[in-house]
């Protein structure tokens, strides 16, 4: 019904899918497709190693959290250096 861009400290869902490959409710106007499970493309910010956890960061996007995180939404499968905002994809649980 509603999607809202998460800030640390959330519990992140999912992540906004650019090219979904099952569009539930298609016909809805001004819809958002969100991936709740899945190998997906997820904005992350800040350094990330293959295999971290990712939690929820601000500005919708995510970042690597601790191992022991209640919050943890994702799995990077892919590392990568840059500490801005890039697209790392990541396993949805």
């Amino acid at each position: 019904k509603e999607i809202t861009a998460s800030k640390f400290g959330d519990r992140a869902l999912g992540a906004v899918s650019a090219n979904p490959a099952y569009m539930m409710n298609a016909d809805l106007p001004g819809g958002t497709f969100v991936a709740l499970k899945g190998r997906v493309p997820v904005k992350v910010t800040g350094k990330v190693k293959k295999g971290q956890r990712m939690i929820a960061s601000n500005n919708g996007t995510a970042q690597a959290g601790p191992d022991q995180s209640p919050d943890v939404f994702a799995i990077a499968l892919e590392s990568n250096e840059e500490i801005g905002v890039k697209l790392v994809e990541c396993l949805i649980l």
